[in-house]
């Protein structure tokens, strides 16, 4: 009779936990494995075009001033010494056509012809800018020369061949040390490179190209100096030499001289001052306009717009 009692418990035991057995399982299928959510159908392709995203580009690209500048005015002009060779008076004679009419502006022009860096027997650059520095205490600095420079040189008694490594190093430190002269004096400078030449020229403009590179270079180690290439200025549509070109009313002008050296006047002479008075724009933000500019090539946009209304 006790045997039969053991037997039952372990039966009523068993049956309960098969019972709670199921239901675990029941309940553990149920919330693991969720009923499949509706999905809708998948669209069609689209054969209609995308509108495209139009890029918003900026009319008027501002950039910033390589060196600053007070504003001029007639009480405190700005103060500009052109210096060079005859190369440098021609550029003279243009910016004094361009600005004579400026109150706001002082134009010192002191190019001497057949000079240059290589013959300091001759006319010693360094020493006369730097008297010119302290003379006239200019706020910027425009160098034109280089034509007469195309030459081997002794130096310290060697030998120094024109366009070797031992030249380039030379003739970099002497136009280092007209720069290191203007920033020490706190002016800026735009040291403005050799023209191309035209084929009647006794200067090759593979020379002209070698001294270019040069002071180009030394611009870039010079914080306040800016190089200004006029390669371009005297070229035609095809990269060619040109001895004239149209102006903005389409009158063609003459540009450079017979010799296929000097910049003829006062068409060319003003072409390339404009060139530099448009790069002054971009270096120090000054918005000068000159009055008479019958190029409209190089000046910023404001002043074509300004010469149209009057």
């Amino acid at each position: 009779m006790q045997i039969l009692r053991r037997r039952i418990v372990v039966w009523l035991v068993l049956a309960i936990a098969l019972v709670f057995g199921i239901g675990y399982m029941v309940y553990a299928a149920a919330g693991t494995h969720p009923a499949p959510r509706h999905r809708p159908a998948p669209r069609p392709p689209s054969t209609a075009p995308r509108p495209r995203r139009r890029r918003q580009l900026a009319r008027h690209p501002i950039s910033r001033p390589i060196f600053h500048l007070a504003r001029p005015t007639v009480q405190h002009p700005l103060t500009i010494l052109s210096i060079g060779d005859s190369l440098g008076e021609d550029l003279g004679y243009g910016l004094r056509d361009l600005l004579a009419s400026h109150r706001n502006i002082r134009l010192i022009r002191d190019a001497v012809g057949s000079t240059g860096l290589v013959n300091t027997a001759y006319y010693n650059w360094p020493l006369k800018f730097q008297a010119e520095l302290a003379a006239y205490h200019p706020q910027l600095v425009v160098v034109l020369i280089g034509g007469n420079d195309a030459l081997s040189f002794n130096q310290n008694g060697h030998f120094v061949a024109f366009g070797s490594s031992l030249w380039r190093r030379d003739y970099g430190a002497r136009v280092a040390t007209m720069m290191n002269e203007a920033t020490r004096a706190k002016a800026r400078m735009i040291w403005v490179g050799l023209p191309i030449m035209g084929p009647k020229s006794v200067l090759p403009n593979s020379s002209m190209k070698a001294l270019n590179s040069v002071y180009q270079a030394q611009a870039k180690r010079h914080p306040g100096v800016m190089y200004l290439s006029s390669w371009k200025v005297f070229q035609g549509s095809g990269g060619q030499y040109v001895e004239y070109l149209k102006n903005r009313t389409g009158m063609s002008q003459i540009v450079r001289d017979t010799d296929g050296v000097h910049i003829a006047p006062p068409a060319g002479q003003e072409l390339i001052a404009t060139a530099v008075i448009g790069a002054l724009d971009r270096a120090a933000g000054l918005r000068i306009c000159p009055a008479n500019d019958i190029w409209h090539r190089y000046l910023p946009p404001f002043c074509s717009a300004a010469s149209k209304g009057k």
